[in-house]
């Protein structure tokens, strides 16, 4: 067995090698995806001097003196409304113009009094208190530049980047393609068919359905393809149509551990895989395989256990794709601990179902659950965090401080 930073220092240098392709897609279709390139602004944001609320653009020096007991008035020279094409008439002092929300600004204003404040007269506008240069006037510039940094090579994009992007006229992105996946399951005790009754010795399949949706939602493209009752011969034929399909990582569960019918080690090596690790000092799913098949496909096996399934999902398989996608890799956040977790393995790293709490302090807290065996599922019902137990300590105690990961990226 190999320490969980090994196995992972060994899955991104897989993952770095086989770096995605990328494609351009409408920006309308970018939420979830990763950017493939820097992009820097290419326009000045706001493009020009503009309003920001309706009123009188003015010099702000013209009213320095305007009080209720001393009213200033202007003459109202014009109006300005949004999209109007900026004068090139400089505004002389003694004079101000009516301006809307988004309107340029013209020359020689340098501040802008809302509709509200001012009173109007037979000959212009009336003021009875004084304005700073600057109030209400959007600048040039002021939220972007052109060279301004705006997404970085990595990021995951979201909703509100389409926001920004179309501020930006940007109208199509590069992007890093969908990681094709394929998934195996494996395992004659397992009934795909969730309204299909149980006989006795069978389960449902509820690794195939959560990997399915988990992968969907970080953005793959996933491939399932049928359970193999453990049989030996089909899990071959299979792994090589997932290799002809062209899937980038093939994801298989069940049959990695030791037992008589455990056979996904022994078939690898016997179609010329390279196994470039098999078990890793964690729980749960410590049987974890991670392969590198003839073609170049990456392979991980994952243990049978839902547990295990979701945590290898989290810790080995989210990494890979990180990497693959040009991604760095996740850093943690801390928490808490509110209770205790008595008895672990030193040498071991446990990956621990817990439900992030909020209270009126800052630090974040932590609560971990009962129901922690690798078979159990029940207690993803009030989880909403991984807390990590790392190596060197043989307890957790209410008051320690350990990294927290969120269920998904």
């Amino acid at each position: 067995m190999i320490s969980y930073d090994e196995a992972v220092e060994i899955i991104q240098a897989q993952g770095e090698k086989k770096l995605l392709g990328s494609e351009v897609i409408a920006l309308s279709e970018i939420p979830g995806r990763v950017c493939a390139e820097e992009i820097k602004s290419s326009l000045t944001v706001q493009p020009f001097d503009n309003s920001a609320m309706d009123g009188f653009a003015l010099k702000a020096a013209d009213i320095a003196a305007a009080g209720n007991d001393n009213a200033v008035e202007l003459l109202a020279v014009g109006k300005i409304a949004a999209g109007d094409t900026p004068s090139t008439k400089m505004l002389s002092s003694g004079e101000c113009v009516e301006i809307m929300t988004g309107a340029p600004v013209p020359g020689g204003a340098d501040t802008v009094v809302p509709v509200e404040n001012i009173e109007r007269s037979a000959q212009g506008v009336v003021f009875k208190a004084a304005a700073k240069s600057g109030n209400n006037v959007r600048l040039a510039g002021e939220d972007f530049k052109p060279g301004m940094m705006v997404l970085e090579e990595g990021a995951v994009l979201a909703p509100h980047h389409v926001l920004v992007l179309a501020t930006l006229g940007v109208d199509k992105v590069n992007v890093r393609a969908r990681p094709k996946i394929g998934f195996i399951p494996t395992g004659k005790e397992l009934v795909d068919d969730l309204k299909q009754d149980l006989q006795p010795g069978q389960i449902y399949n509820s690794n195939g359905p959560y990997l399915q949706a988990a992968l969907s939602a970080l953005g793959s493209e996933v491939h399932s393809y049928k359970t193999i009752a453990d049989e030996e011969d089909l899990f071959a034929k299979v792994l090589d149509q997932a290799m002809d399909d062209g899937m980038d990582v093939v994801l298989t569960t069940g049959a990695v551990s030791a037992g008589a019918h455990d056979f996904v080690r022994g078939v690898l090596e016997g179609m010329g895989a390279e196994i470039l690790f098999h078990k890793v000092k964690i729980r749960p799913g410590k049987p974890i395989l991670f392969a590198r098949l003839s073609n170049g496909t990456l392979f991980v096996g994952l243990p049978g256990n839902p547990s295990a399934s979701v945590a290898g999902l989290r810790f080995f398989v989210c990494p890979l794709l990180r990497a693959m996608a040009g991604q760095p890799p996740e850093q943690p956040e801390k928490a808490m601990l509110l209770n205790d977790h008595a008895k672990k393995k030193e040498d071991f790293r446990f990956f621990l179902k817990a439900a992030l709490t909020h209270s009126d302090k800052a630090t974040k807290e932590a609560r971990l659950l009962t129901g922690q065996q690798s078979f159990m599922v029940r207690s993803f019902l009030g989880a909403n965090v991984w807390a990590v137990a790392p190596e060197g300590v043989t307890a957790l105690k209410a008051g320690d401080f350990v990294d927290i990961y969120s269920l998904l990226p």
